[in-house]
């Protein structure tokens, strides 16, 4: 579905009357904003609550930094949260994973908008180039660093993602803005939303975006352009006190140009090559709550996600159903809350140059239950809670995910918390089902014997990569302990882990040397040419076990300083070691032994009244992405010129240069190329 750039851009011209955003004056928060002390979190508990109380290791995003920041996407506004690997492949593609190592498909991290998953269980991640969430309609990002599996279920093993968009009561008028730059050709977003009779709300919206490609590949010259169209609306209604609903959709049409790497002829090697992908994805949610008395609510969302793709050699249609319920009650010093859950998956995947399907898998069903209880033993200084879900999945079966938490509140400005939990990450199907073609191994990589013809011994064999129906689910026991401590001026956030976790997939070699008995005997007996013809007859296995064990630990610290109204800054770091325990003839399927070191900082500098400043430093040191370390500057100056009108110049990735931040070459399908510096021109409108 194209939608008319042409109206979008044509709004920017004839629109006089269009006024600004919210002045930045309007946008200023205080040190308990900026700690999320006052600000009310879903993600953690699945019901509301301080985040400055929650037993777990939560950043909030809020609105105000991702308007100030200039931020053009979601995963560039992931940048700015401590503990989380986000990594820029190209132009539109990234890398993203907390307390891990980010890939191309990470899928230990759960991504949701208003809590509709958006995870494929094909490769068991997001496409993030694809995520088109209106950056201006986002009221939080909430990020949990560390396991939600009891409130979502599977694959939530290092993190949660919710990103949290505001109610259309919120959005009414028009908001209209316009971005180019550098790389930028052009960025347009146009909203409306105003009222629906006394109970309700609406709006609708549309974008539209033309960005260039990288000014530097590597080998090839870089194609990772994008053209994306989308539009979508949300309703929301309040007919009384008890009753609230929800109703959202979006539609986003992608073409987006991309550098590959892959085997796609007898050389048995990884090339690479341009190519385009064409990519549709519609999602449809609704939400219906009930407050049935002052002490218990109850709330039913139901969730479809359609993601279609036609690329280079990979065609893939994707449908999911979703079906949640939940109640949380309150009586007297405990706090109860259960749920149900149900997923219907549709998958098609044509058979491609790279990947074949087992099938089998065209439709996939998951459900389950949690309960959870939060009990106060100390009034308003000791709470212990308790959990556990269970659910059941068409590839491991059964799957338990316990927790328990115990929380101290010394004063009110202290917290002291404490975790131990058990999270659960399911096979996607190309681990389970698929067959990969992958970089091909040389003769004398396997054989026990050279021959000294080079061209026998350095012929690369046919490889692949086999998914193993035998594959189970990797569990993962994790504890942490975290502390929280909040002053006039400043705040400090701490917190610590330690997860070790079984049944981790790996490669094992299966080399089949006997096949090259006949290859020797032809040499022996001087034919080279027919043992080279039948070198074409061999291949080497890879095939996935669940034989692994994996340790990662490491800690995140923020320190947040606000000594008066204009002025906040937040500095942090992270350190996070990933290590394997391997058997004989196995190796990592994904990252390997590594540690990673990440410090940032960020400013909010509000000076003259019209004026505002906001920098965000980050310096990357890790050996997990076979890239250099690197430290870049993202800038933005934002200037409200006129009631009605704001301008902003946003610099990004400045200090850094051209760099790469992901060289993992190895991976099929993956061609990173270098991240330039940029500089993107935006004004903003609304009335």
């Amino acid at each position: 579905m194209k939608l008319s750039q042409k109206c979008l851009y044509l709004f920017m011209l004839i629109s006089p009357y269009v006024a600004a955003e919210e002045s930045l004056s309007n946008l200023d928060l205080d040190l308990d904003s900026l700690m999320a002390m006052d600000v009310q979190v879903t993600s953690a508990m699945k019901r509301t609550q301080s985040a400055f109380e929650t037993a777990s290791s939560i950043y909030v995003l809020t609105k105000e930094q991702i308007t100030r920041s200039g931020v053009t996407s979601v995963p560039e506004a992931l940048k700015m949260v401590p503990g989380l690997a986000v990594r820029q492949l190209d132009n539109n593609q990234w890398a993203i994973s907390s307390r891990g190592v980010a890939s191309r498909f990470s899928s230990k991290l759960l991504v949701m908008i208003d809590g509709q998953s958006l995870y494929t269980p094909e490769f068991a991640a997001v496409y993030w180039e694809t995520l088109n969430v209106p950056l201006y309609d986002i009221e939080r990002i909430e990020i949990i660093r560390g396991q939600g599996g009891l409130l979502w279920g599977s694959n939530a093993t290092n993190g949660v993602i919710n990103i949290i968009t505001k109610n259309s009561i919120d959005t009414r008028g028009i908001h209209a803005d316009v971005s180019s730059g550098s790389q930028l050709n052009i960025d347009t977003n146009l909203r409306y939303g105003g009222d629906i009779g006394n109970n309700g709300s609406f709006r609708v919206y549309g974008h539209a975006k033309d960005a260039q490609a990288s000014d530097k590949g590597r080998r090839i010259a870089p194609a990772d352009f994008s053209e994306q169209q989308s539009a979508g609306a949300r309703f929301d209604f309040t007919p009384n006190d008890q009753w609230s609903g929800l109703i959202q959709a979006d539609v986003t049409q992608s073409t987006l140009g991309q550098n590959y790497n892959g085997v796609v002829d007898s050389s048995n090697r990884n090339i690479s090559f341009v190519g385009t992908v064409d990519r549709t994805d519609s999602r449809i949610m609704a939400r219906l709550e009930n407050r049935i008395s002052p002490f218990a609510n109850q709330m039913l969302q139901t969730s479809w996600l359609k993601q279609s793709g036609n690329q280079a050699h990979i065609q893939e249609k994707f449908e999911s159903f979703d079906l949640d319920y939940q109640i949380n009650f309150l009586y007297q010093d405990l706090q109860f809350d259960w749920g149900l859950n149900y997923r219907y998956n549709s998958i098609s995947f044509a058979q491609s140059t790279f990947i074949q399907s087992g099938g089998g898998f065209d439709n996939l069903e998951q459900y389950g239950t949690l309960a959870q209880v939060q009990y106060n033993l100390l009034a308003d200084k000791l709470d212990f809670i308790m959990g556990v879900k269970v659910d059941h999945n068409d590839l491991t079966g059964w799957e338990s995910q316990p927790l328990a938490k115990l929380v101290w509140k010394p004063h009110n400005n202290q917290v002291l918390w404490l975790s131990a939990s058990k999270s659960v990450m399911v096979p996607s199907l190309l681990l389970f089902n698929d067959k990969f073609i992958i970089d091909g191994l040389t003769v004398e990589e396997v054989s026990p014997i050279t021959t000294g013809i080079a061209e026998i011994d350095q012929y690369y064999i046919r490889t692949y990569l086999n998914g193993n129906n035998d594959v189970k689910s990797e569990k993962s026991v994790s504890y942490e302990i975290g502390y929280r401590l909040s002053d006039a001026t400043w705040a400090l956030d701490l917190s610590l882990y330690h997860t070790d976790t079984d049944d981790v997939a790996v490669l094992e070699i299966d080399a089949n040397v006997d096949q090259f008995i006949p290859v020797f005997a032809m040499l022996q007996a001087g034919q080279i040419d027919s043992a080279l013809q039948t070198l074409t007859t061999t291949s080497i296995n890879f095939d996935l076990v669940s034989n692994a064990q994996l340790t990662t630990e490491g800690g995140d610290i923020i320190l947040t300083w606000q000594p008066f109204d204009s002025f906040s800054a937040e500095l942090g770091y992270s350190y996070n070691t990933f290590k394997y325990n391997l058997v004989d003839n196995t190796f990592p399927a994904f990252g390997f032994d590594s540690t990673s070191r990440q410090l940032f900082t960020k400013a909010d500098i509000h000076f003259l009244e019209q004026h505002n400043i906001f920098a965000s430093l980050r310096v990357e040191n890790s050996d997990a992405y076979g890239t250099e370390n690197y430290t870049a500057l993202d800038l933005t100056w934002n200037w409200t010129f006129h009631p009605n009108w704001s301008f902003a110049i946003m610099g990004k990735n400045l200090f850094a240069g051209s760099h790469l931040e992901y060289g993992n070459y190895g991976e099929t399908y993956t061609r990173p190329n270098y991240i330039d510096e940029t500089v993107t021109f935006k004004i903003t409108a609304k009335f």
